[in-house]
């Protein structure tokens, strides 16, 4: 199996040398924050609304401006990064990123903070399938690819679980203006450190193509349709539980926004001990068997949680929660790897599952959260009770939306061929 990688990022014969790791926490970086950028405004939103007169049907807006912007721009991204080389794509996605959050810092008018929410969705855009595709490029033996796809992956779950604790805290002790603007130092830094250690590409040749000789190989459309779905169950399913754990926690345990936040870190630490735990797994049974096995306990971890009762307590809903993650997190790794490992291709394989998760996390929030609310109006019970009731069905619904994305993962995921 020919060993390639990108000309700018040097190996060394026994493994990653001190360069390739400083790419990985470069690109990792990125990963944490704009991802986590998804989530760390929503715990501002009641600050925000009042300090910029938002109306009801404006608010939702600061969150789907971004999303919207950052899931349609994806695969235009993972194009530009494919064509003219992820280091000039990645740095560009990054300053621009940056200037969307100075944007919304100071922004005065729900206007200005809508535009500049939708200039950090394009930068993010731009910015991540680029940041993706060189964990494949920089990393190209299977057993390194996995390593360094568990830390890709535990970056990018773990932003999606302690946004809203560190939105909460930044908001509770500095002002909402503190979730767009603390941020912005670390993606200066990380676009003047991608464009000293990323590689170079662009229309003369793919770095594959360059050192392999051989051309960039066919999308294998069956692979990529399995691996793009398993994600866009698994995000549905995530998203639509997060949301409904912080409901569960702040309205029927009436934590504040910095004890909710603060509760589910034991969520992230179990999704990075899977991530963790993944390359030993895929070594000894495979993407598919470590990543139906994710999947299977994850299952194991939120279906206990739709017959939860209203009197339950943190104690009662934690451990179900971390054994959920922990099985994310093992499913992650594999899934990435077979959805990435595209010769010639790796940003807009990159962007066309990233997509997947945007759009997949969007509308399973969107079912589960009118499921819960449907459940809440029908159920004869008051008050807790009748929140528990809808807690339970979007809970519930969790469930088979990951019951699944097992049965996508064993039927279509096969082992991607490294190149």
């Amino acid at each position: 199996m020919a060993q390639t990688t990108a000309p700018a990022v040097a190996r060394s014969p026994g493994g990653p040398d001190t360069r390739n790791r400083a790419v990985l926490v470069v690109v990792c970086l990125a990963n944490f924050l704009v991802l986590a950028d998804a989530t760390i405004v929503n715990v501002a939103l009641p600050t925000i609304r009042t300090a910029l007169r938002l109306s009801p049907l404006g608010l939702p807006w600061v969150v789907n401006s971004y999303t919207f912007a950052f899931g349609g721009f994806l695969l235009l991204g993972g194009y530009a990064a494919d064509r003219l080389g992820p280091r000039r794509v990645f740095t560009a996605g990054m300053v621009l990123f940056a200037l969307g959050s100075v944007v919304c810092g100071l922004a005065g008018s729900s206007a200005e903070l809508v535009a500049g929410r939708t200039v950090q969705g394009v930068g993010g855009a731009f910015g991540c399938p680029a940041a993706l595709s060189v964990v494949t490029l920089a990393f190209p033996g299977a057993a390194e690819h996995t390593r360094a796809l568990a830390g890709w992956s535990a970056a990018g779950a773990g932003a999606i679980a302690l946004g809203p604790m560190i939105g909460g805290v930044l908001t509770g002790v500095l002002g909402w203006w503190a979730v767009f603007l603390v941020p912005v130092p670390l993606c200066l830094g990380a676009a003047v450190a991608g464009w000293r250690l990323l590689p170079d590409g662009g229309p003369a040749g793919n770095p594959r193509k360059e050192r392999s000789g051989r051309p960039p190989g066919r999308l294998p459309v069956l692979r990529l349709t399995g691996a793009d779905t398993v994600l866009a169950l698994t995000s549905a399913a995530l998203v639509a539980v997060g949301y409904t754990s912080t409901l569960w926690v702040q309205t029927i345990l009436h934590c504040g926004p910095v004890q909710a936040g603060l509760a589910f870190l034991p969520l992230s630490g179990g999704i990075l001990l899977g991530a963790g735990a993944a390359p030993g797994l895929v070594r000894r049974f495979g993407v598919r068997g470590s990543a139906v096995g994710g999947l299977v306990v994850a299952v194991a971890g939120l279906a206990p949680l739709s017959r939860l009762p209203a009197g339950a307590g943190l104690p009662q809903l934690l451990p179900w929660l971390g054994l959920l993650a922990f099985g994310f997190g093992v499913q992650s790794v594999p899934v990435s790897v077979v959805a990435t490992a595209v010769p010639g291709h790796e940003a807009v394989a990159s962007a066309a599952y990233q997509t997947a998760g945007q759009f997949g996390g969007g509308i399973g929030l969107a079912l589960l959260s009118g499921l819960a609310a449907g459940r809440t109006a029908g159920s004869h019970a008051a008050g807790n009770a009748a929140l528990a009731s809808g807690y339970d069905a979007a809970f519930g619904g969790g469930a088979l939306l990951l019951a699944a994305a097992a049965l996508v993962a064993l039927v279509l995921l096969r082992p991607a061929e490294r190149g």
